[in-house]
C-alpha cells in the first residue's frame, strides 16, 4: 500500500471507529440506562473509539486489505444503518457507503492479485449486496410512509414544498424512487470498484 493510499485507509478507519462505536453505545444504552445517562455512554463510545484508534489504528490500516469479508459486510450494514438514521430515514444516503464499498473492493481485489472472471463476480457480488441494503432501507422505508397519516405534511415541512403533497404523489414516489436507488446503487458500486480497481476495460461487469 502507497504512502498517500495508507494515508487515505488510515484517516478513514481513524474516523469510523469511533463515530461506529458512539452510535453503538447510544443505541444499545436505550432502554437500559436512564434516559440522562444515554448520551453520556454514547460519549463514552466515542472516547474508546479515540482510544482504540491510537492504540490500533496502525495495525488496522495495515491489515485493511486483509479483514474477514463477513465482519466487512456486517460493518457495512451497520454503517448504512446509521446513515438511514442520520438522514431521518431517506434512504438515498446509503449511496454513499455502498460506493465505499465497492471502492474497498476494487483495492481489494487489487492486493489480491485477482483478475478476469473471478474479480468481475466478486465486483458483481459486491454491487448486488450494496443494491440488497439499499432495497431493504427503502422497502422500511415504503412501509412508513405509506402507513404513516401525516407522512405528507412531513415531507412538505422537511423539504420546504410549496406545494401540497398528495397519497398519489407518495405512492408515485415509492414505486418509482425505490427500484431507482436500487439500480443506482448497483451501478454506483460496481463502477466504484472498477475504478479502484484500476482495468476498467479488462474487467467486464454487469453495470454498465
Amino acid at each position: 500500500m502507497g504512502r498517500l493510499e495508507s494515508l487515505i485507509v488510515g484517516t478513514f478507519v481513524a474516523i469510523l471507529v469511533p463515530v461506529c462505536l458512539f452510535f453503538a453505545a447510544w443505541w444499545l444504552s436505550v432502554g437500559i440506562a436512564p434516559e440522562r445517562y444515554i448520551f453520556a455512554c454514547a460519549l463514552g463510545g466515542l472516547v474508546l473509539g479515540a482510544v482504540l484508534d491510537v492504540l490500533f489504528v496502525r495495525r488496522w490500516t495495515s491489515r485493511a486489505y486483509r479483514a474477514p469479508l463477513l465482519a466487512l459486510m456486517l460493518l457495512s450494514i451497520f454503517v448504512s444503518v446509521v446513515t438511514y438514521a442520520v438522514f431521518m430515514g431517506v434512504p438515498v444516503g446509503i449511496l454513499v457507503p455502498g460506493a465505499v464499498a465497492g471502492a474497498y473492493i476494487g483495492r481489494r481485489l487489487v492486493f489480491a492479485g485477482a483478475a478476469g472472471d473471478a474479480a468481475a463476480r466478486t465486483i458483481r457480488r459486491t454491487g448486488f449486496f450494496a443494491a440488497g441494503v439499499i432495497a431493504c432501507a427503502a422497502a422500511f422505508s415504503a412501509f412508513l410512509v405509506l402507513r404513516y397519516p401525516f407522512a405528507a405534511a412531513d415531507l412538505e415541512r422537511m423539504f420546504r414544498l410549496k406545494f401540497m403533497v398528495t397519497r398519489p404523489m407518495i405512492i408515485a414516489l415509492v414505486a418509482i424512487g425505490g427500484p431507482a436507488l436500487v439500480a443506482c446503487q448497483y451501478w454506483l458500486t460496481t463502477k466504484a470498484a472498477r475504478i479502484a480497481y484500476g482495468a476498467q476495460g479488462n474487467v467486464e461487469t454487469d453495470a454498465r
